[in-house]
């Protein structure tokens, strides 16, 4: 009985945690798996997120016109666009924000202007959302004792100022990673 549920267990993980994107390559590697919501692909590039984050905001942007079509006053038209649209593009764009091609990124502001002329008003592109939340969370990091990455954070501590050193990394895939696109941002603003 107890093994029973044990494999039932690891099945309900692998369905809920690990939806396959494609197929097995020859190597047996995944092509893309969704987990928490965010598609990853075996390169960790971040296309196949934005496909997908792109297709489900194109479905809400619907929803928006048509409530603009019901003369819905603008501030119902932002309020449901923050809590359905902006809820979906910038989900984790923390982790993805500094990592995605700017095809990409110029997809997804198109698409937040097209949402800004249906509201009446201009709205946050994804680079201001990105730079704030990651700003954000490198403080929420640095005065967080308890946070895994805190003492990561405080040995690159500048000893003569209140800016942060910039780790050097031999891959660009890895300068635009969460930790050194923050402490840039971090030390810029």
């Amino acid at each position: 009985m107890a093994r029973k549920k044990v494999e039932d267990i690891k099945e309900l993980e692998t369905t809920v945690w690990r939806e396959k994107e494609g197929k097995e390559s020859s190597g047996g590697v995944e092509e893309g798996v969704r987990f928490l919501g965010v598609q990853l692909d075996n390169k960790l590039e971040w296309s196949t997120n934005t496909d997908a984050v792109y297709k489900k905001t194109m479905s809400r942007l619907y929803f928006l016109r048509r409530l603009r079509s019901f003369s819905v006053c603008s501030r119902m038209l932002h309020m449901f666009y923050q809590s359905v649209m902006a809820s979906t593009i910038f989900f984790a764009a923390v982790c993805w924000g500094a990592g995605i091609k700017a095809k990409d990124a110029n997809r997804l502001n198109k698409l937040i202007k097209k949402a800004g002329s249906v509201v009446g008003c201009r709205l946050d592109n994804l680079d201001e959302v990105v730079r704030d939340r990651m700003v954000l969370k490198l403080r929420t990091i640095m005065d967080s004792p308890s946070h895994p990455l805190h003492n990561t954070v405080d040995k690159l501590r500048s000893s003569f100022s209140s800016r942060l050193l910039q780790p050097r990394c031999s891959k660009e895939r890895d300068g635009k990673s969460f930790l050194l696109s923050a402490i840039r941002l971090y030390n810029s603003s």
